[in-house]
């Protein structure tokens, strides 16, 4: 079935347990001659969204994707390890993420080759809801397979970041900034995500949950130990069954909902043939969402655009770890970002809250404050 998932229990990152465990699930979806034949590429799609440590947990871990990688060299020796990162899409940037993120050492050791080309591809979406042709990296496209790592994550702006949300790194650079420009709400923002996964169609879809990340990720949340691996065909079935691992109900992945009301899955999990170990073994309870919004996302768009400054969440720049390096101003949709007296700004009548300057800060120099309405709002609950 194109929508079985394969899960298996995997408590550390020790090299051997990892690969163990890495060829278990290729093992239950077919081996990777079910994926590609000798003579044919494969590219890995990791989560290296910034360059950052391993240990931090907001990147792939190297580990799984050594293991990946070992697992096709079984079949051919034509293997990328690659990304399009929050930032821009050079060789040089590129570089620094694959060093600090350690996929430049696995491909030292394994041999397989590191992703610089950045040329682009425009891609036809026909089932496309927010766009219908869609610019993705070429080396992605042109692949004859397509491998998807991503890492299990909380995300600001949709909740959740797996299978799905990790394709949007297959849009190249500044794009990203782009369409979040243009797709401010939640929802709309959650059917462009689904047109790209559409759109780069990948192959295989392994997902990284030894260590994962709950409360405001996807890189200032807290640290977890979910202690499991997954790979599945099917991006939706593959994030339904996460949702069921975490127990959480599979709308609140805002881009899975999204699937959901186009018709593209049902989000149940009964209906996807789930393999290896069983997911009531696997289940980690107390899983915290992000607290991104808190009432103002039942707030109607239209009172959100004359108040939301009053009720969402703010980035606010932190003067003793701000560098300003600008790197926020370059990459802000809005364009409300500036640096002043050596410190970033926001323009909170032009934010739009999509939070990518806290996510891609590599200084951990932009934090979320609630404002002083939100405080009160929160006081009067308790």
């Amino acid at each position: 079935m194109n929508d079985a998932v394969a899960i298996t229990g995997c408590r550390s990152y020790d090299r051997g347990l990892v690969e163990e465990n890495v060829a278990r699930l290729f093992e239950l979806q077919g081996g990777p001659e079910a994926f590609v034949s000798p003579g044919q590429s494969v590219f890995i799609k990791v989560n290296g969204v910034i360059g950052a440590a391993p240990e931090k947990g907001i990147t792939t871990h190297p580990e799984v994707v050594r293991a990946v990688v070992r697992q096709f060299q079984k079949v051919t020796d034509l293997i990328t390890i690659g990304d399009s990162p929050g930032g821009p899409f050079t060789p040089v940037y590129l570089k620094r993420v694959y060093e600090k993120c350690g996929f430049a050492e696995v491909a030292r050791e394994t041999g397989a080759e590191l992703g610089f080309d950045t040329s682009t591809a425009l891609v036809t979406v026909p089932a496309g809801k927010a766009l219908k042709s869609i610019s993705i990296a070429k080396a992605m496209s042109d692949a004859d397979c397509l491998v998807s790592v991503s890492k299990f994550k909380t995300h600001m702006f949709l909740n959740i970041t797996v299978a799905i949300k990790n394709l949007f790194g297959s849009v190249p650079g500044a794009n990203k900034f782009l369409y979040h420009s243009r797709f401010t709400r939640d929802a709309d923002f959650a059917d462009l995500i689904v047109d790209v996964l559409l759109a780069s169609a990948p192959d295989l879809h392994v997902v990284d949950a030894v260590v994962g990340m709950d409360g405001n990720g996807p890189r200032a949340g807290g640290l977890i130990d979910l202690g499991f691996l997954a790979a599945g065909r099917d991006a939706f079935a593959v994030d339904t069954v996460m949702m069921e691992l975490i127990g959480i109900d599979a709308k609140a992945n805002k881009p899975l909902a999204a699937a959901m009301r186009r018709g593209l899955c049902t989000g149940k999990v009964a209906e996807i043939d789930v393999l290896g170990d069983r997911v009531e073994d696997l289940a980690y309870s107390g899983f915290r969402l992000p607290t991104k919004k808190d009432i103002s996302e039942h707030v109607p768009q239209l009172i959100m655009k004359q108040f939301g400054e009053h009720v969402a969440l703010r980035p606010a720049p932190v003067a003793g770890k701000c560098t300003a390096c600008s790197k926020c101003v370059d990459i802000c949709p809005a364009k409300a970002m500036t640096i002043e007296g050596g410190v970033a700004r926001v323009d909170l009548k032009k934010c739009q809250r999509c939070y990518c300057c806290h996510e891609l800060c590599e200084f951990d120099a932009i934090e979320l404050e609630r404002p002083l309405l939100m405080k009160m709002l929160r006081l009067n609950r308790q």
